[in-house]
């Protein structure tokens, strides 16, 4: 071989190797890109969550008042002797039920907050996700720059625990 086909093969070499990184590195952003959407999502079903939580607890807490409100209005009624008798059982009947009914809700209430924990569980694990492989393209970028291979091989441990932090976020966190 010749000089000049040497130099040719080495630049082909050289310029190869940096297909590869841009390749990868083409690859770590489309996982970043679906990370990202990924947490959006989590984080706007946690916020749904929380608000649906909140109006839950504040309709148990109307029904907890009406449950108060009548069990007084039936000992008050019960006071006027034979008068209030039907009244104050009527009463006694509607705190009851307000009682039954704001139970059901308090149940609701605390199952979708432990869904609210859940979700942002899992925002936290695509936050992370996020984080590495946004270092796993710079250190692509840097093995680029620098022509050192030692980043772009790192670069691949980064993107796995990013990849894992995705996989856990949808298979784990429940």
């Amino acid at each position: 071989m010749e000089p000049q086909e040497i130099v040719e093969n080495t630049e082909k070499a050289h310029e190869s190797g940096h297909r590869g990184i841009g390749l990868t590195m083409a690859i770590f952003a489309v996982l970043l890109a679906v990370a990202t959407m990924m947490s959006h999502r989590a984080h706007t079903e946690e916020v749904l969550l929380e608000t649906q939580a909140t109006d839950q607890w504040n309709y148990y807490q109307a029904k907890n008042i009406r449950y108060h409100v009548y069990d007084a209005d039936a000992q008050l009624a019960s006071l006027f002797g034979d008068k209030g008798t039907q009244q104050a059982a009527d009463f006694h009947a509607k705190s009851a039920q307000q009682k039954k009914d704001s139970e059901a809700i308090q149940v609701e209430a605390e199952k979708l907050g432990k869904e609210v924990i859940v979700a942002g569980r899992r925002a936290r694990f695509y936050d992370g996700s996020e984080l590495f492989l946004e270092i796993a393209i710079v250190l692509s970028s840097i093995s680029l720059l620098s022509g050192s291979l030692i980043y772009w091989r790192s670069s691949f441990l980064f993107s796995a625990v990013g990849i894992a932090g995705i996989l856990w976020g949808l298979l784990a966190v429940h």
